[in-house]
């Protein structure tokens, strides 16, 4: 078998799937549903234990942007999902997780401002 197939991911998002390219997640295979409820329920705490956003869709068989608007709305009501580019969404583990998290969404969140700020400047 060639690295190129040995590596390559299954098509689709079928809870099999879902299975197979959730090996290295904490969350049991057999919590996928078409009920979504939170979607903190299928996270751990740390960021070790982070769950990719293709792992959400797949265990909870929705779309990205509908697990996406779902975190969005379970922080505003005080859930504490925590998010890095790298590892996926996870509840904090720490206050440093927590504090790290914070940072980065202000940092984010300046520099979308600044690009607004470039582009209601720029004239056009």
């Amino acid at each position: 078998m060639s690295e190129k197939t040995k590596n390559a991911r299954p098509a689709g998002g079928t809870a099999g799937q879902a299975a197979e390219n959730n090996a290295g997640c904490k969350i049991p295979q057999d919590d996928y549903t078409t009920d979504a409820g939170p979607i903190s329920r299928l996270l751990s705490h740390g960021r070790e234990n982070a769950v990719p956003l293709r792992h959400l869709t797949a265990m909870t068989k929705l779309d990205g942007r509908t697990v996406r608007a779902m975190i969005a709305e379970e922080r505003l009501a005080g859930a504490p999902i925590l998010a890095d580019n790298s590892t996926g969404y996870f509840l904090p583990a720490s206050e440093d997780e927590k504090a790290q998290f914070i940072r980065s969404m202000k940092h984010r969140a300046k520099e979308i401002e600044r690009a607004a700020e470039a582009i209601e400047k720029s004239g056009r």
